[in-house]
């Protein structure tokens, strides 16, 4: 059976004057006119994609106040040596380790070291319909890392372009963290894009080796 134009025009007002059909998400968190995901993720046991695990980790435990949760993610941030990326980020495990003796003075804290050997982590905000750029340095022939850490259900995306403007990677993400990695074969900048089509302001983390 084809089903005309016209009649489809029909089925959509009905759908939208009744209770019955499934909701519909917005239009601007559709990434209709989006590239597919392209380029290779980072192995799920690299040291990059298990700080953005336990990142996501961290910020659901902050949500739901659950403190088991909120050290546990601080713990494995301190185990992997992940730090921010400059003296203006905010260092999360430390704020986590925090979080959790306010909300339980009697729980069982771990020493948190801080150690600095790891993978850097940086927060943002990409507004609505809007991206962020920005530029890193990596090195000739050392596998490169980058992953997206959602922290809304928003679709956000990222996308990784060499010096020549070619892009190497692609990748979207709405719940679970996700990477780009690949091996640069010149010392070179390379430029990080992140994206979003939703209608208000998407915060995120970037985790970079």
């Amino acid at each position: 059976m084809t089903i005309r134009p016209a009649t489809t025009l029909i089925m959509a007002v009905g759908c939208l004057l009744s209770t019955s059909c499934a909701t519909i998400a917005p239009l601007a968190e559709i990434e209709t006119d989006s590239p597919t995901d392209e380029g290779v993720s980072a192995a799920v046991d690299s040291a990059v994609m298990r700080t953005a695990n336990a990142i996501a980790l961290g910020e659901a435990g902050a949500r739901s106040k659950d403190v088991a949760t909120l050290v546990q993610a601080a713990s494995m941030l301190d185990a992997l040596g992940a730090k921010p990326t400059g003296k203006s980020e905010e260092d999360i495990a430390r704020k986590w380790i925090d979080l959790a003796a306010s909300q339980d003075p009697e729980a069982k804290l771990p020493v948190y070291r801080g150690r600095a050997l790891g993978p850097a982590y940086r927060k943002g905000t990409v507004t609505a319909g809007s991206d962020v750029t920005m530029e890193q340095i990596f090195l000739a022939g050392k596998k490169a890392s980058v992953a997206l850490v959602p922290v809304s259900k928003n679709i956000v995306s990222i996308s990784i372009e060499n010096g020549d403007g070619k892009r190497l990677c692609h990748r979207t993400v709405s719940t679970k963290p996700d990477s780009c990695e690949w091996l640069p074969l010149f010392t070179d900048r390379f430029l990080i894009r992140v994206k979003t089509k939703a209608r208000e302001p998407v915060r995120y983390y970037l985790v970079s080796n």
